[in-house]
């Protein structure tokens, strides 16, 4: 039996006895079918992840348009309409589904961390560039951005760039960050090969796939950062 209808048969929770022992053995002894099976568990845990949020914000409209009203019969049955529709949704997903961009780029991406003014230094005079990064630490990425892009433009000093490209590509704004990327290319420092890395996510959630895919080949002939995660987002774009 191929290695994809075996992962498909236990996420539907259909695997009989012997395709059971199969599985766990090819887990234990198949490093290809670990990282495969692996992979599509990131996946459906970012796409259930995806649908939770969905439901909360609707419910939170809900909740809006009913502000300073008594709860109605309508209102209950919009709040449990909602759960069964988000329920379904989580219920029938199934692994012969293609895996969306966005779904792949959910699972891969994770803002850089700040390795120009870390935490620990407290000591440092409390300048624009301690405020910025103590804002993107802080997840405060739309405030982040505009410092980073203030520094930049007044120091012309490469990492603002890389670093506002990371806050735009947070904040879903992915045609600015990938704008952003292509400038800091002008430059090369200690980030350049982190930049191509999230210039290939970029470009994978803007559904540009020629120009993600040409990016992680690179990463990979290089050896570069994130080389290994590269290859598998390859062979699921394939």
């Amino acid at each position: 039996m191929e290695h994809k209808r075996l992962i498909e048969l236990y996420f539907e929770d259909k695997l009989s006895n012997e395709q059971k022992t199969v599985f766990e053995n090819l887990l234990d002894t198949d490093e290809k079918f670990r990282t495969q099976f692996e992979l599509e568990e990131q996946v459906k845990k970012a796409i259930i992840s995806t649908k939770k949020d969905d439901l909360k914000e609707h419910l939170k409209q809900i909740e809006h348009q009913q502000a300073n009203k008594k709860a109605t019969k309508y209102y209950k049955i919009a709040i449990v309409a909602s759960l069964i529709t988000c329920l379904s949704i989580v219920g029938i997903w199934k692994q012969n589904q293609p895996i969306s961009n966005d779904a792949l780029f959910a699972v891969y991406f994770q803002p850089y961390d700040n390795i120009i003014v870390p935490n620990s230094r407290s000591n440092e005079i409390e300048s624009p560039r301690v405020i910025a990064f103590r804002n993107y630490d802080t997840q405060n990425y739309k405030i982040a951005s505009k410092q980073f892009a203030d520094l930049y433009k007044n120091t012309s000093t490469s990492y603002y760039l890389f670093y506002q490209a990371i806050c735009e590509l947070q904040l879903g704004n992915t045609d600015k960050s990938i704008d952003l990327f292509n400038s800091h290319k002008q430059y090369s420092d200690n980030l350049s090969q982190h930049r191509n890395w999230y210039l290939a996510l970029a470009y994978l959630k803007a559904n540009d796939l020629e120009k993600s895919q040409k990016i992680l080949t690179q990463i990979i002939s290089a050896k570069a950062y994130k080389y290994k995660d590269a290859e598998t987002i390859l062979e699921k774009l394939d």
